[in-house]
């Protein structure tokens, strides 16, 4: 399918819509259900009443992370699964998947003392698999300090350096998508389920509104799987099958800073005086920080980021370093996401599971919730594994085991570190005759991977049909997304082009 406006409207304009298995939600776990779903043979469109990656999965802290925090909950299953799941989806996307260096201050009255957090770092780096060059390194209290001089000397013990994976979450999202495309799924955004169709009380398809020409379109599907985050239990409601566990959702917010008003030199993750962990994250300029953690029962489409969500992040900052000055008039920019939770009862929020967890309801659609973007390969696996099954018992499909593991993403089609590296150079060279400068190559290179040749191309085309280099390379951009990925208007690319 071509994944753009145009291809969009070749299929909604087709009289019988008829899918193996219809996917709603375009976060990453519908993303990563598709391309499993895809990558095994099966027939499978998506569905998002937005645009792709929205909600939640645009709103993270943007790191591939193994867990850390988790080990507090004593929850080493998924501090495993995560950390292993890290290193796989490290290697099949290079491009948008950086390692990162933290830093952990360990303070007087803190989550985790000196021998405590060698422990518990021990037995991060053994469950999640960690390599020899990115295990945890203790520090002492001087060396903490050489490290980052702003730290509060009063409170610190010593610390620790150890290794996370940066990211770009939207683009994860995205390139996750792109490859399920080009094994033949379906994704189609600005498309909203409003209702099911039901034989027999047998949840067997959708109707949806196409936002964009405001008719109503009928698809037909064996099997419905909602995978709609934060929204799972709307689409319950409408199916008539919210009972038994429901969601708990939390809300977590970021907030940017000019890395001049907080000149950290490397990514920190400190405790709280609430006994809470936050991440301050240099990158490009800027800071940012976060994120809080409260219950949140509003308006899932209208999250606002208060004055005390944002108060609550300063003061944490400058517990950490005192010598700090930063006040609300200092953010520049901010985001809130909301987290689809599994409700249990007495526990807070920072207290709650981020496993995820599968409903089945009576109608047979299939719900999903919880959760991390680390995971989501594996969480599409159980449901697409469950789906096949089904095929299997009920339409005699064959039964295809799970193969994403090996499976590069869109962009990522690099051998090893080394192949990416080179890629970046012949990238490089191929635009020496444009000025371009090096850091504007390759962010392109670190959003789009081994497809940025097509947009350096595109780029001379318009250069060549007297465009401006610079007007050239945002408009070889600008194309790139609306042919390939569904970006119908330039607001639209300017949103993801700025996260």
């Amino acid at each position: 399918m071509e994944f753009s406006k145009l291809g969009r409207n070749n299929i909604l304009n087709q009289s019988l819509l008829s899918y193996d298995i219809i996917i709603i939600g375009g976060g990453i776990t519908g993303a990563g259900i598709l391309l499993d779903a895809t990558n095994r043979g099966l027939k499978a469109i998506l569905l998002e009443k937005n645009d792709f990656a929205s909600g939640t999965s645009s709103k993270s802290t943007k790191l591939i992370h193994g867990g850390l925090r988790y080990l507090k909950n004593l929850e080493f299953g998924l501090v495993r699964e995560v950390g292993l799941e890290r290193a796989v989806l490290y290697n099949n996307a290079l491009h948008i998947i950086h390692p990162e260096k933290m830093l952990l201050p360990i303070v007087q009255n803190g989550t985790l003392g000196m021998k405590s957090s060698a422990l518990a770092l021990f037995t991060y780096d053994y469950l999640a698999g960690v390599s020899d060059k990115d295990k945890k390194k203790m520090l002492t209290k001087k060396q903490v300090v050489g490290l980052e001089p702003l730290i509060n000397e009063e409170i610190l013990l010593g610390g620790a350096l150890y290794t996370e994976y940066r990211c770009d979450d939207y683009r994860i999202v995205m390139e996750v998508l792109k490859k399920a495309v080009s094994l033949g799924g379906v994704a189609i955004n600005y498309a909203e389920v409003i209702d099911f169709i039901y034989e027999n009380t047998i949840c067997k398809g959708v109707k949806i509104e196409d936002r964009l020409t405001n008719t109503i379109k009928t698809i037909h599907g064996k099997i419905i799987i909602n995978a709609t985050g934060p929204w799972v239990d709307d689409l319950r409601v409408i199916d008539k099958s919210k009972n038994g566990k429901q969601l708990h959702l939390t809300k977590g917010i970021h907030i940017v800073v000019n890395h001049s008003k907080l000149p950290i030199k490397q990514s920190i993750y400190f405790d709280t005086k609430d006994d809470r962990m936050i991440f301050a994250i240099p990158r490009n300029g800027i800071v940012y920080i976060g994120t809080t953690d409260t219950d949140f029962d509003k308006d899932k489409d209208n999250i606002n980021v208060s004055v005390e969500d944002k108060t609550y992040l300063i003061n944490a900052i400058q517990n950490v370093f005192p010598g700090i000055a930063i006040d609300l008039s200092d953010i520049v920019a901010e985001w809130a996401g909301l987290r689809p939770l599994i409700h249990e009862e007495g526990k807070n929020p920072s207290e709650l599971s981020r496993k995820d967890e599968i409903f089945i309801a009576p109608s047979k659609m299939v719900s999903i919730a919880g959760g991390k973007l680390t995971g989501y390969r594996k969480m599409a696996e159980k449901v697409v594994d469950g789906s096949m099954k089904k095929l299997k018992k009920y339409y005699q499909y064959p039964f295809k085991p799970c193969t994403t593991k090996y499976l590069k993403l869109s962009g990522g089609d690099f051998l090893n570190e080394k192949a990416f590296a080179i890629y970046k150079l012949h990238i490089l060279d191929i635009v020496k005759q444009i000025p371009y400068t090096e850091k504007q190559v390759l962010n392109l290179v670190y959003r789009y991977g081994s497809n940025t040749e097509q947009i350096v191309t595109m780029a001379y085309d318009f250069v060549n049909n007297g465009f401006s280099p610079q007007t050239a390379l945002l408009q070889a951009e600008v194309t790139y997304c609306k042919e390939y990925e569904m970006v119908h208007t330039f607001e639209d690319f300017w949103i993801r082009r700025t996260g």
